[in-house]
């Protein structure tokens, strides 16, 4: 009898697996759908050219390629923040050679006030500036929430992500939002292309 019992169990969740598995895939793709929404056109192979270190090499493509895998990185970073509390504090993005994104935060302490974004994002640009200067990362970032008034005086908030690489091109994507039903939903871009400012190019 328990033998049978057991074997029950097992076959019930055997037939459960397949449900499992698709509501797991359909969970990732609508991840990966949001991250890829918001570099609006990612590269097939977004890091491969990285580990060449080659940077001279480069085209404009691929620079810009590189800049939007490190911006999906950091929506993946911010996205969870912003559903819950429909704002997030900003932070710095570094891409090194070897495709490692990491991110840079300010930190508040241990039972600190959230800190304030004016000086998130002065303290974050300074550090940016050190770390381009050692030329050791290829591409930074920064990413942030700004408020922008209409003519009728009601304000839409827009995700502003400025970011440029070492070598020599820049980009400035601006994408108004809601937070609604617990999702981010994001409005059609605006795509700058924008000088560098903090790898400083060789004449």
């Amino acid at each position: 009898m328990m033998s049978f019992k057991r074997c029950f169990i097992f076959s019930a969740v055997i037939s459960l697996l397949p449900l499992l598995l698709v509501t797991s895939v359909h969970a990732e793709e609508r991840k990966k759908s949001k991250a890829e929404q918001m570099a609006t056109a990612p590269s097939d192979e977004p890091v491969a050219v990285l580990g060449t270190k080659r940077r001279g090499k480069l085209t404009e493509e691929q620079a810009v390629n590189q800049l939007k895998y490190m911006m999906v990185q950091g929506w993946a970073r911010m996205e969870r923040e912003l559903v819950e509390t429909k704002s997030f504090t900003p932070f710095g993005l570094t891409l090194s050679p070897d495709g490692d994104f990491k991110p840079l935060f300010v930190e508040s302490g241990v039972g600190a006030l959230r800190i304030k974004s004016d000086f998130a994002l002065a303290a974050i640009i300074e550090n940016l500036k050190a770390i381009a200067e050692t030329r050791a990362v290829w591409a930074v970032g920064i990413i942030y929430i700004q408020a922008e008034q209409l003519k009728d005086g009601s304000y839409v908030q827009r995700i502003q992500v400025m970011t440029e690489h070492i070598a020599g091109w820049a980009r400035h994507w601006s994408y108004p939002f809601k937070v609604t039903d617990g999702e981010v939903k994001l409005g059609a871009p605006v795509i700058t292309p924008v000088k560098t400012t903090y790898f400083k190019q060789s004449k």
